[in-house]
This record gives structure tokens, C-alpha cells and sequence, in this order.
């Protein structure tokens, strides 16, 4: 029996997704270059599956099986979560995806952890991880607005959105640097982002408002 989730279950949810995640990312490996050259190569079936299985799971992370991605890939992110919108934004940039609020608020301080200076990724990952959301994102507009981090239009409309869900005042936005014109995507995938990158397509707080319903309140997450 294969020791690894594809070779145990080739049939199985995400076995691509976490085949190719590993064959690039496993600390032995950690080659995002070369998977971002992988990622581009479109007329490929098995690239076409691994973006649609990244897609299904940042959708819903609890369709993965079980905690096979950590275990085959040993990421450092700190949760499904956050590494699937990290991996995201290292093949796709600023490419549209669907996910709920809950989902990005959990990947937090993801996408912009490398932007943020020390201690600001650790304090977001601690209020995370307990439900503080108005804490997070607030260390995160500081600890952005201290490094004077470029941020994209889109990065600022998931945050606005994210503060609007969460019931928090978007003034602070303004604070943040904005990002180089023609500099916003770290890849792109040829006339499809001109139809992605459409304004009924991209996440927005209209989409915020309709899932903040349900975010769970601070003492409410599983350790």
C-alpha cells in the first residue's frame, strides 16, 4: 500500500490538489518557481484539475480529507486555510476566487504575512485562532500600514469587505499603499482574467455582508 493520500486513494477528493501541492511545496522540495510554471501550462488535464480542486477547497475547506494535506505537504501556514489562499496568490495573484468570510478571516494574517513586520503575523495567527476578528484585522492594517507594504485594489477590497463583515469602520484603508500600476497580478492566464476580473465576479462586501451572519463569535472556534 503507497504510503502517500494519491497512492492510497487515487480516486480520492483533492488527490490531485495534494499530489502536486507536495510534489513542489514538501520542505525537501520548496520550489514555488517551479510550480508557478507548472500552473501555467493550461492545456494540461492535470493542471486543469489541480486548479479546479484548489478552487473546490478553498470553497470549503472541510471537504478536505481530513488533515492529508498537512501531513503530505507539512506546511507552515497554520491552517488549511491559510495555506490554501497562500498558494492561491503565489499561482493566481489577484485572480477572483469564491471562499467565505470565515474561511478568509481563518487564513489570516494570509495573504500578507510576508508584508508585515515582526511581531504582526504572530498576533494575527493568536486572534485567529480564538475569534477575535476585530483584533486581527486591525494588527493587520497596522502592521501594513507600518511597513508601508504595497497592496493591491483587489487585496483592499477584500480587506474593506472583510472590516465590513466583521462590523468595523473602513477609514483605516486609506493608510495603506497602494501597489504599482501593472504590478497587481503575480500571473496571469490571458484574455480568461479579463472575464474573471469582472465586477460580477469578484468578492465584495456585498458578498461580506451576506456571509457574516454566520461567523462564530470569540470562544466559539476549536482550539
Amino acid at each position: 500500500m503507497g504510503a502517500f493520500y494519491w497512492e492510497r486513494h487515487p480516486d480520492g477528493p483533492f488527490a490531485t490538489l495534494i499530489a502536486v501541492a507536495t510534489s513542489w511545496l514538501h520542505p525537501e522540495i520548496d520550489d514555488v518557481d517551479g510550480l508557478r510554471r507548472f500552473a501555467k501550462h493550461d492545456e494540461s488535464d492535470k493542471v486543469r484539475v489541480f486548479e479546479s480542486e484548489l478552487r473546490e477547497a478553498l470553497r470549503d475547506p472541510d471537504r478536505l480529507p481530513g488533515d492529508e494535506l498537512f501531513k503530505s505537504v507539512l506546511y507552515e501556514n497554520g491552517s488549511p486555510e491559510a495555506f490554501l489562499i497562500w498558494l492561491w496568490h503565489q499561482l493566481y495573484g489577484d485572480e477572483p476566487f469564491e471562499a467565505s468570510v470565515l474561511t478568509r478571516l481563518k487564513a489570516l494574517p494570509e495573504p500578507f504575512a510576508e508584508r508585515l513586520p515582526w511581531p504582526a503575523g504572530r498576533t494575527i495567527g493568536d486572534a485567529v485562532r480564538t475569534g477575535e476578528w476585530d483584533k486581527a484585522l486591525e494588527t493587520l492594517l497596522a502592521g501594513l500600514a507600518e511597513s508601508n507594504a504595497p497592496v493591491s485594489t483587489a487585496e483592499r477590497d477584500e480587506i474593506t469587505a472583510l472590516l465590513a463583515a466583521t462590523g468595523q469602520p473602513a477609514a483605516a484603508i486609506t493608510a495603506l499603499a497602494p501597489t504599482a500600476a501593472g504590478s497587481e497580478h503575480r500571473a496571469t492566464k490571458g484574455t480568461r482574467n479579463a472575464v474573471l476580473l469582472g465586477a460580477a465576479s469578484r468578492w465584495s462586501v456585498r458578498d461580506a455582508h451576506r456571509d457574516c451572519s454566520e461567523l462564530p463569535r470569540p470562544g466559539e472556534l476549536q482550539p
